[in-house]
């Protein structure tokens, strides 16, 4: 089984809030339809997220509206599923990933998952080679951020190639779940409940883990609001 996300934007006539009723409805039963959808996640950043607005990251314009995750038993026909998404969207950021879940976020189908999702894509830097990079990312960040961080659900998502013209240069996509209220609350983010000096020292060791293998000229965040369609 091969996994492919689709970052989106919707047609210019179409909020966030509408787009997901016609994802979770017309959109998702044709790409059900096909024989080679396994599974189906998506994302939104819709109203449910608002508060998180603040929170935005755009170094690679512009950000996603959507996030449509497909797991397929193969990707060579991929094509298929963009075509069925093309009416419905301006543009279609394609790729096909990876997936390490670090940590399974709970999740039931035809619901929304609790909390909000941040979506974050980047590139590594240039200076790192595809082992240093994945080693600091997958051996030592990844743990650092669910230990500092009020993480509930974690996947890091290598990018093993673009699928679609507009797709950007990213290495990966990461998906992290966190509480509804760390959209508004530092604290709840980072888990440190209402310790400012424990708030400090987490934001710093965040962020000079980051550094180490991020090109924060190529970072895009967005939190978005998960439903799963299909597992």
């Amino acid at each position: 089984m091969e996994k492919i996300i689709y970052l989106v934007r919707t047609s210019t006539d179409t909020n966030c809030d509408n787009f997901r009723q016609q994802a979770l409805g017309e959109i998702s039963q044709r790409l059900l339809q096909n024989d080679k959808v396994q599974k189906l996640t998506m994302s939104f950043d819709d109203s449910d997220v608002a508060r998180a607005a603040d929170l935005r990251q755009e170094y690679r314009p512009p950000l996603p509206q959507a996030t449509i995750s497909v797991w397929v038993s193969t990707a060579n026909t991929h094509s298929e599923l963009v075509d069925i998404l093309k009416p419905y969207t301006s543009r279609i950021e394609g790729y096909l990933v990876t997936e390490s879940e670090v940590m399974a976020p709970p999740i039931e189908e035809g619901q929304r998952t609790e909390g909000v999702v941040q979506v974050c894509g980047f590139t590594k830097l240039e200076a790192l080679s595809e082992e240093a990079f994945l080693t600091v990312w997958k051996e030592s960040h990844g743990p650092l951020a669910c230990d500092i961080q009020s993480t509930f659900g974690y996947r890091q998502n290598l990018v093993a190639r673009k699928l679609t013209p507009e797709a950007a240069d990213y290495s990966a996509i990461v998906e992290e779940y966190f509480p509804a209220d760390s959209m508004d609350s530092p604290h709840v983010f980072y888990d440190t409940e209402g310790d400012d000096e424990k708030l400090q020292q987490n934001v710093n060791t965040m962020i000079e883990s980051c550094v180490r293998f991020i090109d924060f000229e190529t970072i895009n965040v967005v939190h978005m609001s998960e439903y799963t369609v299909k597992v």
